[in-house]
């Protein structure tokens, strides 16, 4: 089912959104990065009588107006700019444009290595989950030794080299701050000015913080792996939109998010899972990639949670007949009642699913603007008797419900070219351009009902849609 369309003033914030997470966008940006550390260091050793220095600054000063750049469409695009200044604001101040007369406030510039090794461990979650849950913590941990490293070298260069003749190069400057960084206490040599011994002082401070969070480290790895096998965050859930909150939980839920993250339509859509878990049910899902997949432990039918999930940004609203904790049919299907006049309120373009235990609630569902009502025991006892009266038949209905193997059953669009058209004809079109049947058409005027098989002399509307049975998506163009 497609997602409704988005409010004109969140569409332009969400596609920004997903071309700013996106792992070619933040490919890009780290090796942006790593291209201005490294044209710092090519500044600071060269000096600044050579021909190239005005096109190395001319460089430097196009990467920062990219970095500007990027921090102003991450703030424009953030559903909360304080949030957005409490996780930026390192790299606001990274990209300061600090005279050139004053190099030592240029060496900021190397924290954005921290932001590169966020990209990297957040697209190592992304591709490679099972890997990032032992590399993920060395990353930071590596990233921040590198920024102690490079600022101490750099800076007891450019503080030491006229005065000490231990500091004449970064390379002895270099190793002068690993070893101090090491041992916490000057090894190497001595600085021989104040601000020279400011900066050992930091080196050092950083060296015993370094050993302490080692230690923090290798025992937080230690429990993590006795504990659970996967953790999984890549975005926080102020910052989705257009995702999948689903709430409440039960047996099916598994095969629910399982056949959703399979689908290549939804795969850059994030998933939010609310219900009031006792232990969140990851090991029904560890075969899965998790990075966008989220957990959160609330009551679904208090608003200030659903609010936390994100639920005004939300594309779909999915409520299960919620089983995480013991309750009568009755309270279970009156919650998910309340839950659903709840979302319909906080956001009344979101596309709704409700699963039921008792047909007799259907009527306050419609009444609150659910879009769609399934009564699990109903479509189960259907699947047998068709499969006893037709015998063969569940073999095609197991292929329609699943994205993971053969055709799947779409919604497409009546094209305006194609208003007017009988169906029959609209049959003959889709399954000689597209390779895909209509068997439906869902008639949105003047209230929206589906015509399973239509007759063939049926004329499209401008509002209908197609059902259809296809391999993929289909593409309809315009005649």
């Amino acid at each position: 089912m497609p997602a409704p369309p988005l409010s004109p003033s969140s569409a332009p914030k969400t596609r920004l959104n997903r071309l700013l997470y996106a792992p070619a966008t933040e490919f890009v940006l780290i090796g942006l990065i790593l291209l201005s550390v490294g044209l710092i260091f090519v500044e600071i050793g060269g000096g600044g009588d050579r021909p190239s220095y005005r096109s190395l600054l001319h460089l430097q000063a196009g990467l920062t107006a990219v970095f500007w750049l990027e921090l102003g469409l991450r703030c424009w695009a953030s559903n909360n700019p304080r949030r957005f200044l409490r996780l930026y604001w390192v790299d606001v101040l990274a990209v300061m444009p600090f005279p050139i007369q004053v190099p030592l406030l240029r060496l900021l510039r190397l924290l954005r290595l921290l932001r590169a090794s966020t990209l990297l461990n957040r697209n190592l979650v992304r591709f490679f989950p099972t890997l990032a849950v032992s590399l993920g913590p060395q990353l930071g941990v590596l990233s921040t030794i590198g920024v102690l490293l490079l600022i101490g070298s750099s800076g007891l260069y450019l503080i030491e080299s006229g005065d000490n003749p231990n500091a004449d190069t970064l390379t002895k400057t270099f190793w002068w701050s690993l070893f101090t960084l090491v041992a916490s206490e000057p090894i190497g040599a001595e600085p021989s000015t104040l601000m020279g011994r400011v900066l050992v002082l930091m080196l050092m401070i950083g060296g015993l913080t370094l050993f302490a969070v080692m230690t923090g480290l290798v025992s937080a790895i230690m429990v993590q792996r006795l504990h659970s096998a996967m953790e999984f965050r890549t975005m926080e859930l102020d910052e989705l939109s257009g995702h999948t909150v689903i709430c409440g939980w039960n047996r099916n839920g598994a095969h629910v998010v399982e056949e959703m993250l399979f689908d290549p339509d939804m795969e850059h859509s994030a998933i939010v899972v609310v219900a009031e878990f006792t232990e969140t049910p990851e090991q029904a899902l560890q075969h899965l990639n998790r990075s966008k997949l989220y957990f959160h432990s609330a009551d679904y039918t208090r608003t200030d949670a659903l609010r936390t999930v994100g639920i005004a940004q939300a594309a779909r609203a999915i409520l299960l007949a919620d089983t995480s904790r013991p309750r009568s049919d009755q309270d279970i299907d009156a919650r998910t009642v309340l839950a659903a006049l709840t979302i319909e309120k906080l956001n009344p373009a979101v596309y709704t699913c409700a699963q039921l235990l008792d047909r007799l609630n259907d009527v306050e569902l419609k009444a609150a603007g659910v879009d769609d009502v399934i009564v699990a025991d109903e479509i189960t006892s259907h699947i047998i008797a068709t499969s006893a009266r037709a015998q063969g038949s569940v073999e095609v209905l197991a292929e329609l419900l699943t994205v993971q193997v053969g055709n799947q059953i779409y919604k497409v669009p009546v094209p305006l070219s194609w208003v007017d058209l009988p169906f029959w004809q609209a049959v003959d079109r889709m399954k000689q351009r597209q390779d895909a049947l209509p068997i439906a058409v869902e008639v949105g005027h003047p209230q929206r009902r589906t015509l399973v098989n239509p007759p063939a002399s049926y004329r499209l509307a401008p509002k209908d849609h197609l059902v259809v049975i296809a391999r993929k998506m289909p593409t309809i163009i315009e005649d």
